[in-house]
């Protein structure tokens, strides 16, 4: 089975549609860096199912760097068109978008070890390329994807506000990525202030869903798949660190909201407080829900180079709310559906 054709999916992706207002789409062309990603793919998903809901006409621009790849992931008669995109390139675009949503960039621990100038040059580069390009045709607004790993180290064992911020190691192996995410926020605050730029910036806690692909080799990602193929899930660490899990529909709807509603610039957490637990739990409901064992085993030294130093990431989702999102998905739910999506679509 097809995941844009998945009856659960689709469900999931109708609650979310249900509440978002459409007037603000009509006619409207949005452009999506990352589409083919985690979380570009399940924003890319939601728009088409507000599109079908209310008849938007809206024009989805699905920025990617393999645009063939779209024709299998969405539907044939969805209003998405691909267009080649690389963030460490120039950018240039033959049509104007209304909104932008910058989701683009490597976003895996592996690819921070092994490509850390790609990491950070892709997140500087992409989002001055995409400012710029905001600025010669008149986009109303753009969202930047950032990171929870921007708060750095914990400081007080709470979520983090968003205007809370700990220590990062900046020569860390993995602190390409952190570094390049606040950089990046930098550059949107000083565009948003110097030129009138509308931005505002979005910090995921640790997002996961069946949009994942097989390139996406986060822990949940990774658990998530095993479980659906039956495997046993091996952990790597105690678990003990807390994080903010967010399904990915519910990270899309945030992203919505965010567009519409935030201020600029602005930082807003995406994190749904019935699903703030600890690595362990996240690994203990995966298991549960695919029938399979979870067992431990001690990481190697170079495994141990690519984990997040952040004891607690877990992230304050008032900022948030107060624009009038509410999460749709308990982590129970979220990695149910997730874990029964994937196995169907195997």
């Amino acid at each position: 089975m097809e995941l844009s054709n998945h009856p659960l999916y689709l469900g999931d992706l109708d609650r979310a549609a249900a509440r978002i207002p459409p007037e603000p789409f009509y006619g409207k062309t949005v452009l999506i860096t990352g589409a083919g990603g985690l979380i570009g793919s399940a924003l890319t998903d939601l728009l088409i199912r507000v599109d079908q809901m209310y008849g938007c006409g809206i024009h989805i621009a699905a920025a990617v760097r393999n645009p063939a790849r779209l024709q299998e992931r969405f539907p044939q008669d969805a209003p998405v068109f691909g267009v080649t995109y690389d963030a460490t390139a120039p950018t240039d675009f033959d049509f104007s978008a209304d909104y932008i949503f910058h989701c683009a960039g490597n976003a895996t621990p592996s690819a921070y070890i092994q490509d850390p100038v790609g990491t950070i040059l892709g997140n500087i580069i992409g989002i001055q390329g995409l400012l710029q390009y905001g600025l010669r045709c008149g986009t109303e607004k753009l969202v930047y994807i950032s990171s929870s790993e921007v708060y750095g180290g914990d400081t007080n064992g709470k979520p983090f506000r968003e205007d809370e911020y700990g220590y990062v190691d900046i020569l860390a192996p993995r602190s390409s990525y952190p570094m390049g995410k606040r950089a990046a926020e930098s550059i949107c605050a000083a565009y948003a202030r110097q030129y009138g730029s509308r931005i505002s910036m979005a910090r995921p806690g640790h997002i996961y869903g069946p949009t994942a692909t097989e390139r996406d080799k986060r822990v949940s990602s990774d658990f998530a798949r095993m479980a659906a193929r039956g495997e046993d899930l091996v952990m790597k660490s105690a678990g003990t660190q807390l994080r903010s899990y967010c399904y990915c529909v519910d990270c899309a709807s945030a992203l919505i909201w965010i567009l519409l509603n935030g201020e600029s610039p602005e930082a807003y957490n995406i994190s749904n407080k019935d699903s703030i637990i600890t690595v362990r739990q996240m690994a203990e409901l995966i298991a549960r829900f695919g029938g399979v064992r979870l067992l431990t085993q001690e990481a190697s030294e170079a495994e141990k180079t690519m984990f997040n130093k952040m004891d607690n990431s877990s992230l304050n989702s008032e900022r948030l709310e107060a624009l009038g999102w509410q999460g749709l998905f308990s982590a129970e739910e979220g990695f149910a559906h997730t874990v029964q999506i994937l196995r169907d679509c195997l």
